[in-house]
């Protein structure tokens, strides 16, 4: 989707591995790199997406959270007007009562996970640098559906599996316990938001990412098996095949308010903006 209706971007995008020369090399982990991009590119917003879902304490930190302090220290000392969005995760909500929800912007952060702890702490961190100047705004992303999603999470898993099963390479599919509820939104509504919050959020402020909706991870499986034309038997639903730790969510879905509002603003911008 275009990054804005009404106004014109020059995307600039970064990777640790550049397959091309239209992309910059950069490791967000290199706090002298993250300083000498921004002070080249000098974008009106940076879009924050890289993470790690590894169970390394040190590489986790080393990436969800100091990655994102170069970042805010980088911005502070190039001293250009630019705007910087930290991607969250619904998994620094970590324990939450069926109850409690829909889960607001402002509720209780209790992670029990590593990624969801270091998530929560680089949303503490980015909350910090708001109040030091720096424009940041936190897109609180919930469950992502769409192709090419990393087969870390349930919703890649399930891709990576039907696609054996289709070339023969499997024969049956293996999934954890699915009694779990989920708020799923598209890649392309998710891309929406987010955008909706990079242009029109409020600096210091978290919005969430999502449907406001929950879904059962069965239900979910239940879609995805149908597009693929096969049948619920040759599922084999087994807590051993899931690579979930710790205490597991009984059901969790997104307060929207505050997005929605978002999203049902006016747009008034004018100019070329960088995004990096």
């Amino acid at each position: 989707m275009a990054l804005s209706p009404d106004a014109a971007w020059r995307v600039v995008a970064t990777s640790r591995a550049p397959r091309d020369n239209t992309t910059l090399a950069l490791d967000i982990c290199n706090a002298a790199q993250v300083s000498s991009v921004i002070n080249s590119v000098k974008p009106h917003l940076i879009v924050h997406l890289a993470a790690t879902l590894s169970d390394n304490f040190k590489e986790a930190f080393a990436v969800n959270v100091e990655g994102a302090r170069n970042l805010c220290i980088a911005i502070l000392a190039s001293g250009h007007p630019t705007r910087l969005l930290l991607a969250g995760s619904a998994a620094e909500y970590g324990v939450v009562q069926s109850d409690e929800n829909p889960i607001g912007v402002d509720h209780s952060l209790k992670p029990a996970s590593l990624y969801g702890m270091t998530k929560a702490w680089q949303s503490m961190l980015g909350l910090y640098y708001a109040s030091c100047g720096v424009d940041v705004v936190i897109a609180r992303i919930f469950n992502l559906d769409g192709p090419g999603v990393s087969d870390k999470l349930f919703v890649g898993r399930i891709q990576k599996q039907i696609a054996a099963m289709q070339s023969g390479e499997q024969k049956r599919l293996k999934v954890g316990p699915l009694g779990a509820i989920r708020d799923y939104t598209s890649l392309d509504s998710a891309a929406g938001q987010i955008l909706a919050i990079a242009e029109r959020g409020q600096s210091g402020a978290v919005y969430h990412v999502g449907s406001g909706d929950g879904i059962s991870m069965r239900a979910l499986l239940q879609t995805y098996l149908d597009l693929a034309g096969l049948d619920f038997s040759v599922v084999d639903e087994d807590g051993g095949n899931s690579n979930h730790t710790g205490y597991d969510v009984p059901a969790i879905f997104a307060d929207m308010t505050e997005t929605a509002a978002l999203l049902g603003a006016q747009v008034n911008d004018s100019g070329k903006k960088t995004l990096c």
